[in-house]
């Protein structure tokens, strides 16, 4: 699969365009099966996995998109943050932050509402080598993970 490898990071999500046969795309599921990927849609054409957080290892949730027509295939992949996060946390904002003996609560409301937009805004990130800031090191070394994925499954 390594003869036409092109990755493109696009600030959101990290596209590879690769071209491979159907051997090389059963190599490929099986070794993100192997990296405790679930299928999350597996239709005629598309494959579609996520893998679940693992926040005590310094490792955010991903989702890896395949799209094959002829020997064309298409990755899509990207670290997110999963709704339920994004609303637990204003939940918990909206519940705890009133009875949480702030003398100045007005604030405090403003930074979380501040942290909703932006994680809201901001909800996923492409996997580049170069990354900086927000989940740096995941994003980086699903970036080479995935890369190197795709160059052995030849």
């Amino acid at each position: 699969m390594v003869t036409d490898l092109t990755i493109h990071h696009s600030g959101r999500m990290t596209r590879a365009t690769v071209t491979g046969g159907d051997a090389q795309l059963k190599k490929l599921r099986n070794a993100l099966l192997l990296k405790d990927f679930v299928i999350a849609a597996e239709r005629e054409n598309v494959l579609e996995l996520r893998r679940r957080a693992y926040l005590s290892q310094d490792d955010w949730p991903i989702r890896i998109n395949i799209r094959h027509n002829g020997h064309q295939i298409d990755i899509c992949y990207f670290l997110y943050i999963p709704w339920g996060w994004i609303s637990g946390f204003v939940l918990l904002a909206l519940l705890v932050l009133p009875f949480a003996g702030i003398p100045n609560p007005v604030p405090a409301f403003g930074l979380a509402a501040v942290a909703a937009a932006l994680a809201i805004y901001k909800q996923k990130f492409d996997c580049r080598p170069n990354a900086r800031f927000w989940q740096q090191r995941p994003r980086q070394r699903w970036g080479e993970t995935v890369e190197r994925l795709l160059t052995e499954a030849r």
